[in-house]
């Protein structure tokens, strides 16, 4: 496909994925996906950067694919990032396999390198076949309408440009201009199911539809459209028929349940956060119709009772954690909390804001130091950003439908007895970016991988 380029810069438009003025960081591999996109971007005039994860699982190989990589930057005349990683310690420490150690450890990496580095987005090379291919492993082992929809275009910061490509028009356009990429001998290999849907199954249905990757793209619209339905139905019921009771107790009516409308996803959607599966929704719906009250349902976060016509959901008592009084002093660059990692770093204005909710900016002027990071306490109030009265932190957290047993694992920043972020959701109205505000001070929250 010699019009690659013209069909890349018209969907990144169409879908307004990242414009010229954007700075971007790369993911690439050293194969031809991840080399093609950065010919396309080098060609077309964007700032980008490219990041290269080393994952030390193919010996000479995997530090070869490090030096072309760095090589295929320097011809580029764009920056370059690499970081090696120990990914078989990763995965037996974390229990996952050696595929999903890597997924992990490279994510984490990129997001951190992002925000350090000020990059506006990640891109990542995953094509239709991508997709295709994961839409179908999805339905193999049984998904919802999500998982059908498979890899988004944009995801946050993520963003896929050559999702609408198909892999034998990268691969013509890398034979058209003699482009040189990396060969990875283990996406031959039959023994990953990913590979066994690659090389077997999608040749085998390409004999029925030709152009399956084309229909493909089409039903993904079609099931990004689902997919919205279902949230918004999910939504308005959550709203009209959710509450929560003083002991924390959480309660869900089930007047509004009809199988002919839908029920069964609608209730695995909302139920999905607490643990529970379509098999189980299907068996607390007969609990619910055979009106015997008290059936217990559980999972690994959260104890179901069916109550008549409601579901009262109590979730999962995690172990009390321990006291956290932190103080943050002015020159302080990170702060570890459990899992989670808070980096801070002070700008001057004028600078872009980003809406993530796992980022803070805050008037720094406005700050008292030292400052503290604590756990939510019942009876904490705060000015939530676009208001101009307190409210309880309690109910804050009731109107973002944050699970009972999350609360007491939500910490707070303060100064001067302020509470001026509750992380990962919403700073002080006090303490935000004005017209006045010189210098910013930002906290970023991130796992602590």
């Amino acid at each position: 496909m010699v019009d690659l380029p013209e069909k890349f810069e018209a969907f990144v438009t169409k879908h307004a994925l990242f414009g010229k003025k954007n700075k971007l960081l790369v993911a690439v591999s050293g194969g031809i996906d991840s080399v093609v996109l950065c010919y396309l971007l080098h060609d077309l005039h964007y700032d980008f950067a490219i990041a290269h994860c080393n994952f030390g699982l193919r010996g000479q190989s995997s530090d070869e694919d490090e030096t072309f990589v760095k090589n295929l930057a320097q011809s580029l005349n764009t920056p370059y990032y690499t970081e090696t990683f120990d990914t078989l310690q990763h995965a037996s420490r974390e229990g996952v396999s050696t595929q999903m150690a890597a997924r992990d450890l490279r994510y984490a990496w990129f997001e951190q390198l992002r925000k350090t580095a000020h990059y506006d987005y990640l891109l990542t090379a995953h094509h239709a076949n991508d997709l295709l291919e994961t839409s179908l492993f999805n339905f193999t082992k049984g998904t919802s309408i999500a998982g059908l929809r498979s890899i988004r275009r944009k995801h946050k910061e993520i963003v896929r440009p050559l999702s609408f490509a198909r892999k034998e028009d990268i691969h013509d356009y890398a034979r058209h201009y003699q482009l040189v990429w990396r060969e990875d001998s283990s996406n031959e290999s039959n023994k990953y199911h990913r590979n066994k849907i690659r090389n077997i199954v999608i040749p085998e249905l390409k004999k029925i539809n030709p152009a399956l990757e084309k229909t493909f793209l089409h039903n993904q619209e079609r099931f990004e459209s689902l997919e919205l339905l279902l949230k918004a139905k999910a939504k308005k019921i959550l709203k009209k028929f959710y509450s929560t009771s003083p002991e924390g107790v959480e309660l869900l009516g089930m007047s509004w349940f009809d199988v002919k409308n839908g029920g069964f996803v609608i209730l695995e959607d909302i139920l999905r956060p607490y643990g529970f599966n379509i098999d189980q929704c299907r068996a607390i719906i007969v609990a619910l119709r055979s009106s015997i009250p008290g059936k217990r349902f559980t999972s690994d976060q959260a104890v179901l009772v069916v109550d008549r016509d409601q579901l009262v959901i109590t979730p999962i008592e995690e172990p009390e954690l321990p006291a956290l009084q932190a103080t943050i002093t002015m020159d302080q660059k990170e702060l570890v909390v459990g899992e989670e990692r808070y980096t801070f770093a002070y700008r001057e204005t004028p600078l872009e804001i980003s809406r993530e909710s796992k980022l803070a900016y805050l008037d720094a002027d406005l700050l008292s130091y030292p400052l503290k990071a604590r756990y939510w306490q019942e009876g904490d109030r705060f000015v939530p950003l676009g208001m101009k009265s307190q409210k309880k932190v309690s109910d804050f957290m009731i109107d973002e439908k944050i699970p009972v047993n999350l609360k007491t694992r939500v910490v707070l920043f303060e100064s001067n007895q302020d509470i001026i972020w509750i992380s990962g959701m919403r700073i002080d109205d006090r303490y935000k970016i004005t017209k006045n505000t010189k210098r910013v001070f930002i906290i970023t929250q991130e796992r602590n991988v």
